[in-house]
């Protein structure tokens, strides 16, 4: 998408006189933000699915790309100093959890098959309290 292109013009018009425009790509920025492109890497490889990983990643890099152009800015959340400084804040906790929610799925996709044990009991409610964790930390549930 060249920035001389006619529908980039209009989409930027839009973006900038269009409320409920505007409101769309800022979610999406926001979204895309909160993402962490590594962690999301690390989840796709779980389903054992190079193909689907690959393009939902490239989707993600196209999504940001594509963001970007239309609000102008040089970085996300360029415009939104505040929600930027605390999502910074917050990475770090919440990608510690993402981490250990990964192993927790990697261990229990492992697991013996057999009626559960304390081991795989222990396992899924460190699965749960993760996802609480990250929710909460994300401040979405998306």
């Amino acid at each position: 998408m060249a920035g001389s292109e006619p529908g980039l013009r209009e989409t930027r018009r839009a973006y900038h006189g269009w409320p409920l425009l505007t409101v769309l790509f800022d979610n999406a920025e926001m979204s895309l933000a909160k993402t962490d492109r590594e962690i999301a890497r690390r989840h796709l490889e779980l389903g054992g699915r190079a193909d689907l990983s690959a393009a939902v990643l490239a989707e993600y890099d196209l999504t940001r790309r594509l963001v970007l152009t239309v609000t102008g800015h040089d970085r996300l959340l360029a415009n939104r100093h505040v929600l930027s400084r605390a999502v910074s804040l917050r990475d770090p906790y919440v990608d510690a959890l993402s981490y250990m929610q990964l192993r927790a799925l990697a261990a229990l996709r492992e697991a013996d098959p057999a009626p559960p044990d304390e081991e795989q009991d222990r396992l899924e409610r460190l699965l749960l309290l993760t996802v609480n964790g990250v929710a909460a930390g994300l401040q979405n549930t998306g």
